[in-house]
């Protein structure tokens, strides 16, 4: 089981980058944005044939809000060895809404009403939780390459900034909530093979040149939940047709 969460001062700066090397004993899955659909996500996991004992989970931020079972996801992503995510919009949200009333309001409106159903201590720990184990962005090392997970779109043009860069709001925002890569040119993320991300809500996964968006679950009802080596090899194969 992972530590036990406890409270901190939500002040200090998150974690910008980890990297995470090869999983030597099992598979490594990713999967887009699960909002609150704790139970319909778990059975969907159970089908894949995910094995927790050798497998390792990476999902993409935006674990809770506007499903019903966000407090059950939080705590079982948290709590769960082999269970990893990057920050999402939705996770900033709930953090800076527990030292900043104006965001609470902003994350209810977002779906955030389930909150308000806990009592502080817990959401302290919950927060504190998301600072000190979801990073905005990770490096996964795998057989065949490097998959980026970030939950929006890479901050910059050259992945390897990450591992140089500093926390600061601006990088968090960037990390979180802006989608102008899918809009604009297409043009490859340098220094990684994949870039992985979900937020923008689509019926069908989106690419543009080595960067995939896999936030299916609101549009379709099913998540993307996808290997990293099966990820890797169906956009290499693209990129090499393109």
């Amino acid at each position: 089981m992972k530590a036990t969460i406890e409270s901190h001062d939500m002040r200090r700066d998150l974690i910008v980058h980890q990297r995470i090397e090869r999983n030597s004993s099992g598979r490594d899955w990713v999967c887009g944005d699960l909002h609150g659909r704790y139970a319909d996500f778990r059975a969907e996991l159970e089908e894949s044939g995910f094995n927790p004992s050798a497998d390792r989970l990476f999902l993409l931020g935006d674990l809770i809000d506007r499903g019903p079972q966000s407090l059950e996801m939080l705590l079982w992503a948290l709590e769960t060895n082999h269970v990893h995510s990057t920050l999402g919009n939705h996770e900033l949200l709930f953090m800076q809404g527990a030292t900043h009333p104006g965001y609470r309001d902003k994350h209810r409106a977002l779906g955030g009403g389930w909150a308000d159903d806990i009592d502080f201590s817990l959401y302290r720990r919950l927060t504190t939780g998301c600072a000190n184990q979801f990073p905005l962005t990770m490096t996964l090392e795998c057989e065949h390459g490097t998959l980026g997970l970030v939950h929006a779109q890479s901050p910059f043009d050259d992945w390897q900034q990450l591992s140089r860069a500093e926390y600061s709001d601006p990088l968090a925002i960037q990390c979180t909530w802006p989608w102008s890569r899918v809009k604009g040119a297409n043009k490859p993320i340098t220094g990684v093979s994949v870039v992985v991300s979900g937020h923008i809500g689509t019926h069908d996964v989106v690419t543009r040149a080595n960067q995939i968006w896999i936030d299916t679950l609101e549009a379709s009802g099913r998540p993307t939940l996808i290997t990293a080596d099966n990820l890797l090899a169906w956009m290499q194969e693209g990129l090499s047709n393109d």
